[in-house]
C-alpha cells in the first residue's frame, strides 16, 4: 500500500531527526542516564518504520493472489467510515487524557491498568475476560517493574491511596 510507504517514510526521517537531536541535546549521565529512554524510543520507531517501509515495498513488488481488499470494511464485518475513525482517535485522546488526570490520585499502578482495560473494551473492542484482566495487570505490572524498579523512575504513588 502507498500509504504504509509513505507512513513508514516519514515515521522513519522523523525518528532519525528525534535519535539525532536527543543524541546531541541530552546529557549521557552515568549508566542508564537521562539520555537512554529518549533515545530507545526514537531507536525503536525507525526500526519499526523501516520495517512498515520494508513491508510496503514487498508488498507492492509482489504479484496480487486473492482480490482486492475492502478499503471500508474493519473486523467481524463492521463498516469503517470516517466518522467511525474519527470517534476512535477521540476515545483514545480522552483514555490518555484521562491516564494523566487519575495517575496521581490512583497512583501508576492502578491508572495504569484502568487505562488498558478502558482501551482494551473501548476502542478496540476486546471482550474476553481473562485477555482483558491479564493484559491489564501485566502491562501495569510489567511498566511498574521495569520503568520503577529496574531503570529506578518515580511512580506516583497516588493522593486518594497507595498500594505501594
Amino acid at each position: 500500500r502507498r500509504r504504509d510507504l509513505i507512513a513508514g517514510s516519514v515515521l522513519l526521517l522523523f525518528a532519525i531527526g528525534w535519535t539525532i537531536a536527543v543524541w546531541l541535546t541530552v546529557p549521557a549521565g552515568y549508566g542508564v542516564g537521562p539520555r537512554a529512554f529518549p533515545l530507545w524510543l526514537g531507536v525503536a520507531l525507525a526500526v519499526l518504520s523501516a520495517l512498515l517501509v520494508l513491508q510496503a515495498l514487498r508488498r507492492e513488488a509482489a504479484p496480487a493472489e486473492a482480490g482486492p481488499v475492502e478499503e471500508g470494511e474493519g473486523e467481524e464485518g463492521k463498516a469503517v467510515t470516517p466518522g467511525r475513525r474519527l470517534l476512535t482517535v477521540a476515545t483514545v485522546c480522552a483514555i490518555i487524557i484521562g491516564y494523566g488526570w487519575l495517575m496521581p490520585r490512583l497512583g501508576f499502578m492502578p491508572a495504569t491498568a484502568l487505562a488498558v482495560l478502558v482501551t482494551l473494551v473501548g476502542p478496540l473492542g476486546e471482550r474476553r475476560p481473562v485477555l482483558i484482566l491479564g493484559m491489564s495487570l501485566g502491562i501495569a505490572l510489567g511498566a511498574w517493574l521495569a520503568f520503577g524498579k529496574i531503570l529506578g523512575a518515580y511512580m506516583p504513588p497516588g493522593s486518594w491511596f497507595s498500594l505501594f
